[in-house]
């Protein structure tokens, strides 16, 4: 009894609970989940392919990761775009009992798409597409790439779960499994619905069986799979030859790397300034022509292992493409990246150059011999005299700025070249490439007819904060990407930087202007570098002008250097002067002011000589504003403030009291702020001007007031500088010095990329292509022009930005597409025009439309087919590459022996038949019919074999459905 008992309750504990679930079946349901979260149950009727909509078409994908037991899968769900079913899908059970006969009838969308015949070889599609022609479909493929499926049961197991899938969810998207490396592009599928399956296999090896290199055997082997036990109809049969052409013997690249020393000694200045522009190889690599024969009967070819008639001669359609380097090396672009890499470099020019190249030494080298100058002998000696006079620019570059030995990166005589181009006036009256007499932000543009034109790119370029077109800091940045690309890199860019510094603090110890830079106070609409060079030229100007001002005996003074000398001569007007005494004469007169008269003396009311304002940098205006901010609100700070903002005023009062004596501030007032004074009418011309001081002029305490009564009459060329050139000018070039190569083309940025602008739309070919796919599409036209103009309009906004190398380095990016088109572009042109430089772009040419649209499209149709005059001159191209690799000899094809030519030629290689293009690349077979099966009398379902016969690749696809409701 009790033994009874013990095995009742062994047998309680050995009892399994089968409502766990198992792993297998979590796969499962994670794998139904996705079917039912992206819509793929039940039928799906969608319109059917139209031609070329497999190639053409935007293609979607999504993923989800699924797992079995600790196995990651991504699940993908490949379709083409925006493609819905014309009826929301039925997510219902499959049923066994049809309403009609109709339904019964009505296949999958899979396998009409099979049968589809306008898209039998699709030019860029996914590898499952080309080979089934499908238009949706689902791929399970390993997360990890080193672990594929390699057992036989484990692909097994996986398709056996893809079928209870599709049964579960009435799913009738093909479903496939990636097996084998994912190199190797082996897929494992099923579909099921409406009562056929349907299975997609393949076979994959290197070299083929001796029966399926040719169509004869091909068909025997798709007739052994089908089965037939009656008459099956014809097989529908697509075959298509592809020729490579990789060698180009009569169109070689020609695009060399720019010659630095070239560009200085025999071509002069004109390529100096001009960036470099092109592929550095040819980024067409090869040209594919297809011979195609669409859909005939396999009764209309004959292709067996003797004899042959497939030659592309005979061929009803040729179509060709492309094959191009996504990125090929660019001169423009490797520049500008070079320059970029700069950018980010931290280290002055003493870090990178070493202790020599110091310009605080030089600095203090020169401040001696100021004081020797000081105090040598009031008679100078003969050599003195001439070693005082500035020799050539050339001569005095070598003797002061150049450490000793020459340890420079750049050689002496590029080096001085170089400083002739930035500095022309060094040269004398003639220099080799003179600024422009004006600088603009738009360069000349050239239209097609020669005539000057307006600038494609004008209303933009004119709102860039750069600089002038050619000007001085133009002209710095494109030699810098010179010197930083062919001259020693950073190195290079330092020791340039340096001797342009040196040439500064040259021209402002000897009042020298600065060439190349615009005129007058600072243009804050340019960029901060420009800027500061305007500010030192302003004082280069100012202290010029003191210095040769005429001095009299009475402006000599001890504290000589803190007074302003001004140019312009003062009229003084001797009516009624001789009745005032000395001190009270009037001084620094510029003009009367129409007919105001003075208040309490009634005598002509005259314009004083004042002196200009100080000019200022959006550095130190943004200062200045800060300054003015840390005040406060306080009383102090209110005064502080204002005593701040009224020294130009004081300036002016002081200026007009001296050129009116006897002048009060409603005098002042009636010529500085005309709004503030209220004028009553009065009928006698004689009397003094009645009328009063506005309402703020006249409240207590009133800023005018106080300034007024504190003026003294002090004429302008006695006055206090309100500029001070001599600290200005050092402040601007302790700035300069103060900045390595990287900060400098920090500052550089927006120019360079505003000459790279101007570089691109000097490409004719610009305005004729399409824009590319890798790019955003612009709205309004999508061409290559409306793509650059989008960069510009990017650059125009990072240019009055903080400098951001990292989205100057996306802006470069999208430059580097642009050039990489138009290179293409050239290099198709020269192969099959003969001509590179475009200079009959846009013509209605046939060969010059087979040039734009191989660029725009996958795949080109040949008008004409072989006969048309785009396939003779690609005809000529395959010739000429026999010929340079003697395939072929020099003498013209025998005509009469092809056949012989090709029967041998069949018999002896698996290749295909030999032809006036040479061997095939690649042979594609694709065949497909409609028979019953698996029974004769189980309803017609579709078929389809795809066969890929290249080099060292044999690959065999089929889809062969059966009928499970009659079978």
């Amino acid at each position: 009894m009790m033994e009874t008992q013990d095995a009742d309750d062994q047998e309680v504990f050995e009892i399994v609970d089968f409502t766990t679930a198992s792993e297998w079946e979590r796969f499962i349901a994670a794998v139904e989940e996705a079917v039912h979260e992206w819509h793929l149950a039940g039928e799906r009727r969608l319109p059917p392919l139209t031609k070329g909509q497999l190639a053409t078409a935007k293609w979607s994908e999504k993923t989800v990761v699924v797992k079995f037991a600790d196995f990651p899968f991504n699940m993908t769900h490949h379709s083409i775009l925006n493609e819905c079913a014309d009826s929301p899908p039925d997510e219902s059970e499959p049923s066994s009992e049809y309403e009609n006969e109709e339904e019964t009838e009505r296949l999958p969308q899979a396998l009409d798409d099979l049968m589809n015949r306008e898209n039998d070889f699709p030019a860029r599609a996914h590898c499952l597409v080309r080979w089934y022609g499908l238009r949706e479909f689902v791929t399970i493929t390993p997360a990890n790439p080193n672990h594929p499926i390699l057992s036989p049961s484990k692909a097994k197991l996986l398709l056996s779960s893809l079928t209870i899938v599709a049964n579960n969810t009435n799913c009738q998207v093909p479903l496939f499994v990636h097996v084998l490396r994912l190199s190797e592009k082996m897929y494992l599928g099923l579909g099921l619905g409406a009562g056929v399956r349907t299975d997609y296999n393949m076979v994959h090896m290197r070299n083929p069986p001796r029966q399926c290199t040719h169509l004869a055997g091909l068909l025997d082997v798709f007739r052994s799979k089908l089965q037939c036990t009656v008459t099956s109809p014809p097989v529908l049969v697509s075959v298509r030859f592809t020729y490579i052409l990789s060698e180009w013997p009569h169109t070689l690249w020609t695009q060399q790397p720019p010659d630095f020393d070239a560009t200085l000694t025999e071509v002069g200045f004109s390529d100096l300034g001009k960036l470099p522009f092109g592929a550095l190889s040819d980024p067409v690599s090869e040209l594919h022509l297809s011979a195609t024969w669409p859909c005939v009967s396999e009764d209309i070819l004959v292709d067996s292992d003797v004899y042959s008639d497939l030659d592309p001669g005979s061929a009803p359609l040729w179509t060709t493409r492309l094959i191009t380097s996504s990125a090929p090396p660019c001169l423009l672009t490797e520049y500008l990246t070079e320059f970029l890499h700069v950018c980010r470099n931290k280290q002055s020019v003493t870090q990178i150059l070493g202790p020599d190249f110091n310009p605080e030494a030089e600095e203090a080298v020169q401040f001696s011999s100021a004081l020797d100058r000081l105090t040598e002998h009031r008679v100078p000696t003969i050599s003195k005299m001439v070693s005082s006079v500035r020799p050539g620019q050339k001569i005095t570059r070598q003797a002061t700025n150049t450490p000793p030995g020459d340890s420079g990166p750049i050689p002496k005589d590029i080096l001085i070249l170089i400083l002739n181009y930035l500095f022309p006036d060094a040269e004398g009256e003639e220099p080799t490439a003179p600024y422009p007499s004006t600088l603009s932000q738009v360069p000349e543009w050239e239209a097609g007819d020669g005539n000057v034109g307006e600038h494609p790119l004008k209303t933009l370029l004119c709102n860039m904060k750069s600089s002038g077109v050619d000007g001085l800091v133009w002209r710095l940045a494109v030699v810098m990407c010179h010197a930083i690309h062919s001259l020693g890199g950073l190195p290079a860019a330092a020791h340039l930087w340096h001797e342009v510094i040196m040439e500064l603090r040259f021209r402002w110890d000897n009042a020298i202007t600065i060439p190349g830079v615009s005129s007058g106070a600072p243009d804050l609409s340019s960029t901060l570098f420009h800027q500061k060079l305007q500010m030192l030229n302003c004082c280069i100007v100012r202290r010029r002008a003191r210095e040769q001002s005429p001095k009299s005996g009475n402006d000599i003074s001890e504290e000589d250097d803190e007074f302003y000398e001004c140019e312009e001569e003062m009229e003084e007007d001797e009516k009624g002067n001789g009745s005032r005494p000395a001190w009270d004469k009037p001084e620094g007169r510029l003009k009367r002011c129409g007919q105001l008269r003075l208040f309490e003396t009634n005598e002509p009311l005259y314009i004083p000589i004042t002196q200009e304002p100080a000019p200022m940098t959006e550095d130190r205006l943004e200062e200045h504003a800060d300054v003015l901010l840390r005040l406060g609100t306080d009383t102090v700070g209110s005064q502080l403030r204002a005593r701040m903002m009224s020294a130009s005023l004081l300036s002016d009062m002081e200026s007009f009291k001296a050129a009116n004596p006897g002048s009060v501030l409603e005098d002042f007032v009636r010529w500085y702020s005309p709004r503030d004074w209220i004028e009553e009418p009065t009928s006698d011309p004689n009397k003094p001007p009645q009328g009063s001081l506005s309402t703020r002029m006249q409240i207590p305490g009133n800023m005018w007031q106080e300034v007024w009564s504190s003026a003294k009459p002090v004429p302008a060329r006695r006055q206090k500088r309100l500029f001070d050139d001599t600290r200005e000018a050092e402040q601007v070039l302790h700035w300069l010095g103060s900045m390595g190569p990287g900060a400098l083309c920090g500052h550089l940025q927006p120019t360079i990329l505003h000459a790279s602008l101007c570089r691109l739309a000097e490409e004719k070919l610009l305005y004729s292509l399409p824009a590319p796919n890798t790019l955003p599409q612009p709205l309004h036209c999508n061409s290559l022009a409306a793509i650059l103009e989008m960069v510009a309009q990017r650059i125009v906004r990072l240019s009055r930005q903080p400098p951001d190398t990292n989205k100057y380095q996306e802006v470069v990016d999208q430059m580097a597409e642009v050039e990489g088109s138009i290179a293409r572009a050239q290099s198709v042109r020269h192969k099959l025009l003969g001509d590179s430089t475009g200079s009959t772009v846009g013509g209605n040419s046939p060969l010059e439309d087979l040039v734009f649209r191989l660029l725009d499209s996958p795949e080109v149709t040949l008008d004409g087919g072989p006969r048309g005059p785009a396939a003779a001159v690609i005809r000529k191209l395959f010739q000429e590459a026999q010929r340079a690799s003697m395939l072929v000899d020099d003498s013209p094809l025998d005509v009469s022996n092809s056949h012989d030519d090709r029967r041998s030629s069949v018999n002896s290689t698996h290749g295909g038949p030999a032809s006036e293009l040479g061997r095939p690349a690649g042979r594609e077979y694709l065949l497909r019919t409609l028979v019953p099966a698996p029974t004769a009398y189980s309803r017609p379902v579709p078929h389809r074999m795809f066969v890929v016969l290249a080099p060292n690749e044999f690959r065999m696809t089929g889809a062969f459905s059966e009928d499970t409701t009659f079978c």
